[in-house]
Protein backbone atom coordinates (compact mmCIF):
# COMPACT_ATOMS: atom_id res chain seq x y z
CA UNK A 1 0.00 0.00 0.00
CA UNK A 2 1.38 3.41 -1.03
CA UNK A 3 1.56 6.26 1.46
CA UNK A 4 0.06 9.51 0.32
CA UNK A 5 1.79 12.83 0.88
CA UNK A 6 -0.79 13.63 3.56
CA UNK A 7 0.57 10.76 5.66
CA UNK A 8 4.04 12.32 5.72
CA UNK A 9 5.04 14.21 8.86
CA UNK A 10 4.49 17.95 8.72
CA UNK A 11 7.64 20.06 9.11
CA UNK A 12 6.92 23.65 10.07
CA UNK A 13 8.85 26.35 8.27
CA UNK A 14 11.19 28.48 10.35
CA UNK A 15 9.51 31.41 12.05
CA UNK A 16 11.17 34.57 10.77
CA UNK A 17 11.89 37.51 13.05
CA UNK A 18 12.16 40.81 11.17
CA UNK A 19 13.69 44.11 12.24
CA UNK A 20 13.31 47.04 9.85
CA UNK A 21 14.90 50.44 10.35
CA UNK A 22 13.59 53.41 8.37
CA UNK A 23 16.47 55.86 8.23
CA UNK A 24 18.69 57.51 5.64
CA UNK A 25 22.21 57.13 7.03
CA UNK A 26 23.92 58.95 4.18
CA UNK A 27 26.04 57.70 1.29
CA UNK A 28 28.75 55.25 2.32
CA UNK A 29 27.32 54.54 5.79
CA UNK A 30 25.73 51.30 7.02
CA UNK A 31 23.54 50.04 9.86
CA UNK A 32 24.54 47.23 12.18
CA UNK A 33 22.77 45.32 14.93
CA UNK A 34 24.24 44.12 18.23
CA UNK A 35 22.48 42.30 21.02
CA UNK A 36 21.49 39.01 22.57
CA UNK A 37 19.68 36.12 20.90
CA UNK A 38 19.64 34.78 17.34
CA UNK A 39 23.44 34.66 17.23
CA UNK A 40 23.92 38.34 18.05
CA UNK A 41 26.55 39.62 20.47
CA UNK A 42 27.08 42.98 22.17
CA UNK A 43 30.76 42.99 21.12
CA UNK A 44 30.55 42.97 17.31
CA UNK A 45 27.74 44.06 15.03
CA UNK A 46 26.01 42.24 12.19
CA UNK A 47 25.16 44.37 9.13
CA UNK A 48 21.59 44.99 8.07
CA UNK A 49 20.63 44.78 4.39
CA UNK A 50 19.72 48.05 2.69
CA UNK A 51 16.69 48.40 0.43
CA UNK A 52 15.82 51.59 -1.48
CA UNK A 53 18.35 53.78 0.34
CA UNK A 54 16.42 54.35 3.56
CA UNK A 55 15.04 50.96 4.59
CA UNK A 56 17.37 48.54 6.41
CA UNK A 57 16.33 44.97 7.26
CA UNK A 58 17.65 42.15 9.45
CA UNK A 59 15.95 38.73 9.30
CA UNK A 60 16.49 35.74 11.56
CA UNK A 61 14.99 32.36 12.33
CA UNK A 62 15.20 33.27 16.02
CA UNK A 63 13.71 30.76 18.45
CA UNK A 64 13.54 33.17 21.39
CA UNK A 65 13.23 36.90 21.93
CA UNK A 66 15.96 39.17 20.58
CA UNK A 67 17.28 42.10 22.63
CA UNK A 68 19.19 44.59 20.48
CA UNK A 69 20.36 48.07 19.54
CA UNK A 70 21.26 49.49 16.17
CA UNK A 71 24.58 51.17 15.38
CA UNK A 72 25.73 53.48 12.63
CA UNK A 73 28.84 51.97 10.99
CA UNK A 74 29.06 49.57 13.97
CA UNK A 75 30.42 52.48 16.05
CA UNK A 76 27.68 54.95 16.98
CA UNK A 77 24.85 53.58 19.12
CA UNK A 78 21.26 54.58 18.40
CA UNK A 79 19.72 56.73 21.11
CA UNK A 80 17.35 55.16 23.63
CA UNK A 81 16.94 51.89 25.46
CA UNK A 82 17.55 48.36 24.22
CA UNK A 83 14.76 47.07 21.98
CA UNK A 84 13.06 43.66 22.36
CA UNK A 85 11.28 41.67 19.66
CA UNK A 86 9.72 38.26 20.24
CA UNK A 87 10.61 35.28 18.06
CA UNK A 88 8.55 35.49 14.86
CA UNK A 89 7.78 39.14 15.51
CA UNK A 90 8.26 42.14 13.27
CA UNK A 91 9.31 45.59 14.41
CA UNK A 92 9.83 48.81 12.50
CA UNK A 93 12.09 51.48 13.98
CA UNK A 94 13.19 55.01 13.16
CA UNK A 95 16.54 55.13 14.96
CA UNK A 96 18.16 58.43 15.90
CA UNK A 97 21.93 58.83 16.03
CA UNK A 98 22.13 62.43 17.21
CA UNK A 99 23.65 65.06 14.94
CA UNK A 100 26.05 62.57 13.30
CA UNK A 101 23.81 62.10 10.22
Amino acid sequence: MKKSKVDQPFIAADVITEIEAKVDVGWGNSLFIRGKGAGLTWEKGTPLSCFNGSSWVWLSAATDKVIFKLLLNDQIWAEGEDVVVEAGGRIELKPVFGSRI
